[in-house]
This record gives structure tokens, C-alpha cells and sequence, in this order.
């Protein structure tokens, strides 16, 4: 398994919007991405900051994906930009027993 972890500036002013484009927009994209097993996308207390991160069932998969966030451009008018994009490979995980 490789983890998908994509960093991202946020405005808080627009928490709102920033909540409707990763519900509606990402998470689905995400879904339909090959590969996929999970994903959560995860927003900083005072609101500055967010992280997605995003399961796939291999290192190709991940990789593959990675190239969507990594094609946006700064916008500052835009609610959120990309900060980082990084696959990380699975080395260990925890869960209900």
C-alpha cells in the first residue's frame, strides 16, 4: 500500500467553500481514481492549513494519482492552493482488533 499526502494552504474566511470542494469535487475524484482503497482530508484548527491523505493499493497507483494536485497552479484568489505533494509507502498500520 502507498499513501497519497497532499498539503494545502487554506483561508479560513472560506472554510465553507473549502468544505464543498473536498466533499463534492476531490473526494469523488479520488474515488475514481484506480487503485484507490480510503481516503480523508483533514482541515487545521485555526483553519490555515489541510492535508488529504489518500490510500492506493500500490505505488503506481499513488503515483499516477499524485500527478492531478501536482497540475494546479498558485492562484491566490483561489479558497485552498497545493503546498506539497508526496507518496509515502505503507510500513506499518493499526486498526480495531
Amino acid at each position: 500500500m502507498h499513501t497519497l499526502v497532499v498539503q494545502m494552504s487554506t483561508d479560513p474566511s472560506r472554510a465553507q467553500e473549502i468544505a464543498r470542494h473536498l466533499r463534492d469535487d476531490v473526494a469523488g475524484w479520488a474515488q475514481r481514481q484506480p487503485g484507490f482503497v480510503n481516503g480523508q482530508w483533514l482541515g487545521s484548527p485555526d483553519g490555515r492549513m489541510g492535508i488529504g491523505v489518500v490510500v492506493f493499493d500500490s505505488e503506481d497507483a499513488a503515483s499516477r494519482a499524485a500527478q492531478g494536485p501536482r497540475s494546479y497552479l498558485r492562484d491566490e484568489g483561489r479558497a485552498w492552493n497545493i503546498e506539497g505533494v508526496t507518496v509515502y509507502e505503507q510500513l506499518a498500520s493499526a486498526g480495531p482488533q
